[in-house]
C-alpha cells in the first residue's frame, strides 16, 4: 500500500530505521520470529534483540481485514475484543510472544 513504512525495531525508538518495504532484507527475520529475546550473560545482546523483535509495520488509514491470515494476542480479554471486531480471524493466545509466560 502507498505510504507504508518498514522499522528495523520500535518505531518510537529515537534509533529506529524508517525502510521502504523494498528493503525489507536488512531486518534480521531470525531475531523477529524468535520465541524469546533473553540472552543471558549477555546483556547487550538481550537488549539488540528485544529491539529488532519490536520490528514494525506502519500503514497509513487502515489494514484491510482480507490481508490478515490470523492474530496472536497477550491473554482472554484480548481475545474477546479481537474477535468483537467481526474479521473472522483465526486467534491464538500465546502470552509468551508479549513477555509473560
Amino acid at each position: 500500500m502507498p505510504g507504508t513504512v518498514i522499522t528495523d525495531g520500535d518505531a518510537s525508538s529515537d534509533y529506529v530505521r524508517c525502510l521502504s518495504p523494498s528493503q525489507s532484507e536488512v531486518l534480521d527475520f531470525d531475531d523477529i520470529y524468535s520465541v524469546d529475546w533473553w540472552h543471558p550473560g549477555d546483556l547487550a545482546r538481550g537488549f539488540q534483540h528485544r529491539y529488532r523483535k519490536c520490528a514494525e509495520v506502519l500503514v497509513p488509514d487502515r489494514v484491510e481485514p482480507r490481508f490478515l491470515n490470523g492474530a496472536y494476542v497477550v491473554d482472554s480479554d484480548a481475545a474477546g475484543l479481537v474477535t468483537g471486531w467481526g474479521a473472522g480471524l483465526p486467534i491464538e493466545v500465546a502470552p509468551s510472544l508479549f513477555g509473560g509466560e
